[in-house]
């Protein structure tokens, strides 16, 4: 395989902005979670409808319409444009910051699916994650009056499309990291029975919930997505694990925006550089050399430490953590 280098032009490439540092971290958030081997496999993990369906299956299903923010990325097509802002009076507006329609496997062209995905780097907010995400179901239901389903004298409210509104979360409190939850409609039976068919499961909140560190989960979709957000990583070691771990293909799109991210998070902690930073970088070096992604070699030259001190400390926290 040949090197490709990053002055390759591509769309997600071209859109960097010339904000602040904060903003350009969260724009290139979204291009990557936009991007699709990394969308593919946020929907095999959390929508039912695509549960051991192929990665690449995936992808061919997602619609023409993927909207970033307020910008379309890709030219519409066969699919009716889709709002990436949802103005409700006396309430402000409502920004996506993904957004698209989506077909299911084995059925014909038409959209089933419109899905959202959001990237949250603050859990603790003032406001409830899971409130506002149903909120955002229930926008994206109703936005559907007169695009997909009608009401009037042939009104079909069977047209309605199912909605997700997918939240991945970072730097999450520990006794909800590392967690992938759903939250949706469900039939309860009060008294009697209801036995006929109806279609009521049309919303679906998914919180993904990522841990601070990719070293110390099995589920494919957090460490890869934690390999990606990480901060304690470099642009050489996510590109390593995401392709030996995750079976990633590295083209200039995710090439280009891991380095990118990466140079912004160094930026913005230099700024807010503190005295116990050493100790998670050094933690992460263990693991690191632990999982055999570091030689030692390479660990003395990410480290602070000289490579007698570092063995020393990384000899403790293998018995520490009972890997001795």
């Amino acid at each position: 395989m040949k090197n490709k280098k990053y002055s390759t032009p591509n769309h997600l490439a071209n859109s960097l902005d010339n904000s602040s540092q904060n903003a350009q971290y969260d724009k290139h958030a979204k291009e990557i979670l936009a991007n699709k081997q990394v969308l593919s496999r946020i929907l095999s993990a959390t929508v039912a409808e695509y549960k051991d369906v192929p990665l690449d299956v995936i992808s061919s299903l997602i619609g023409d319409d993927l909207e970033i923010g307020k910008h379309y990325l890709e030219p519409l097509a066969k699919v009716r444009e889709l709002n990436t802002e949802s103005t409700i009076p006396g309430e402000g507006r409502v920004t996506y910051d993904i957004k698209f329609s989506a077909k299911l496997p084995n059925k014909d062209d038409t959209i089933s699916l419109i899905i959202n995905i959001e990237a949250q780097r603050k859990f603790n907010t003032p406001y409830d994650i899971v409130t506002r995400a149903v909120f955002y179901t229930c926008r994206m239901i109703s936005e559907q009056l007169e695009t997909e389903f009608s009401i009037g004298k042939n009104h079909s409210y069977d047209d309605i499309k199912k909605v997700y509104s997918i939240w991945i979360c970072m730097n999450t409190p520990e006794d909800i990291a590392n967690s992938i939850t759903e939250f949706k409609m469900t039939k309860n039976s009060i008294y009697g029975t209801f036995n006929r068919e109806v279609r009521y499961d049309l919303q679906s909140v998914i919180i993904v919930c990522l841990g601070k560190n990719p070293l110390q989960t099995d589920n494919d979709l957090l460490g890869a997505l934690e390999t990606i957000f990480t901060e304690d990583f470099d642009s050489a070691t996510k590109k390593k694990r995401l392709k030996e771990n995750f079976n990633f293909e590295l083209d200039n799109e995710i090439d280009g925006r891991l380095m990118d991210m990466c140079n912004l998070s160094q930026n913005i902690a230099e700024r807010n550089l503190n005295k116990g930073i050493d100790i998670g970088v050094n933690k992460t070096l263990f693991m690191l050399v632990d999982e055999k992604t570091y030689t030692l070699e390479q660990a003395y030259q990410k480290t602070s430490l000289s490579p007698e001190e570092f063995n020393k400390a990384y000899a403790e926290w293998l018995k520490n953590n009972k890997k001795s």
